[in-house]
């Protein structure tokens, strides 16, 4: 079962192959982000196989379509129509990118087709204000974790400058304009950025820029491959800043790049729970539900706490709460549900409380949650919280 979903998520092709309700999601399997996006999939094919070993949804199951989009904009638009038009897709579920997703609302092709999109792995504030009313958002705001950032170190260890690291493109520019709004409730400014291309990924020069200003602290506007780069280069560079990356950062994968000791005390915001803490009970229905598709032998908690190491953890668990969410909707939308019915089931979804994560949707409202929590590297890789 193990090596089934890896192929299955390393080729895009997920699930079950003949069912009655297709979800379709876009994720970069290749390319800069290409683990974040496999390990999306990942999740969400967990959860939709749980379901459609108990015998669907109202009886149907569950066809969940994965295309590769590679980080292209273009091409997360046209899997999307491809999706609706030759999929029949009745909603869509955690697509991957800030400018993706502008180029998706600016499509018109979700509110065109009335189709659902459960779940963006991006923070942005320019696509949730105006966006599409078709997107439910399952992260909080990138302005919401800057502010938590910028309130940690300002107010709590008294830090008052401020460098920043951003990725050319939206993404960059959302998180740079966050952060100067932020530090101006403050009377602050920021004290240096560099910028480092989102095709190449390459973060030296950036990296060699800011550690000649060595300013207190560093913001990493930045997806994980290229921030690893940056936390080693800086460091070789003498830079001794406290570095805070944004939640696009995959923990686990800054390890494997730079190796333990040099990704020590890098810190990280978070918009999910933590995976290992069952105390959330999403967190614990998702650890049995990896142990059930991926674990084989009899050491059961054991087996899927090594089995989710693989991966990361953080952007698996998206990617699972996202299928609980677009499952739920799809339940109380009813038998053979249009995806009008599943677009307004969503809708219902008040304080909807998946166990330690809620999200609150309504008639107007789609930003459904405000969760976030910081965390940085330990010594032995982990995350203290």
């Amino acid at each position: 079962m193990l090596k089934k979903l890896i192929i299955a998520a390393s080729l895009a092709l997920v699930s079950q192959a003949y069912a009655d309700i297709t979800i379709g999601q876009s994720v970069p399997t290749t390319g800069l982000a290409a683990e974040t996006g496999k390990a999306m999939a990942l999740g969400a094919s967990i959860y939709f196989n749980q379901v459609n070993g108990r015998g669907g949804v109202n009886g149907e199951l569950i066809n969940h379509v994965v295309r590769d989009d590679a980080g292209n904009p273009q091409t997360t638009v046209k899997n999307a129509q491809d999706f609706i038009e030759k999929e029949n897709a009745t909603a869509l579920i955690s697509f991957y990118g800030t400018d993706n997703i502008a180029a998706l609302i600016k499509s018109k092709v979700l509110d065109t087709n009335s189709v659902p999109l459960v779940g963006v792995h991006t923070g942005a504030d320019s696509l949730r204000n105006p966006g599409s009313p078709y997107i439910f958002h399952t992260r909080a705001s990138y302005t919401q974790e800057i502010d938590r950032l910028v309130k940690l170190l300002n107010e709590n260890l008294g830090v008052t400058k401020f460098g920043v690291l951003a990725q050319q493109g939206g993404f960059g520019d959302a998180g740079v304009t966050a952060l100067k709004a932020s530090l101006a409730k403050k009377q602050l400014k920021i004290a240096g950025e560099a910028w480092y291309d989102g095709k190449t990924g390459d973060s030296s020069k950036a990296a060699a820029e800011l550690a000649k200003i060595n300013p207190e602290a560093v913001i990493l506007v930045a997806v994980t491959k290229p921030a690893a780069t940056f936390v080693q280069e800086y460091k070789n560079h003498g830079g001794t800043s406290q570095i805070y990356a944004l939640s696009a950062v995959q923990f686990e994968e800054v390890g494997k790049q730079i190796g333990k000791k040099t990704a020590h005390g890098l810190g990280i915001s978070q918009v999910m729970p933590y995976p290992y803490n069952t105390r959330a009970r999403v967190v614990q229905e998702f650890q049995d539900d990896v142990y059930a598709e991926l674990g084989s032998g009899s050491s059961g908690k054991k087996e899927s706490l090594a089995a989710i190491a693989k991966y990361p953890s953080y952007a698996m668990l998206e990617g699972y709460i996202a299928a609980r969410i677009v499952v739920e909707g799809i339940k109380r939308a009813g038998k053979a549900p249009s995806r009008a019915a599943v677009y307004n089931a969503l809708t219902t979804l008040n304080r909807f409380d998946l166990g330690g994560f809620v999200v609150d949707y309504n008639a107007t409202k789609r930003a459904g949650s405000n969760f976030g929590e910081l965390t940085m590297i330990s010594p032995t890789g982990a995350l203290t919280r």
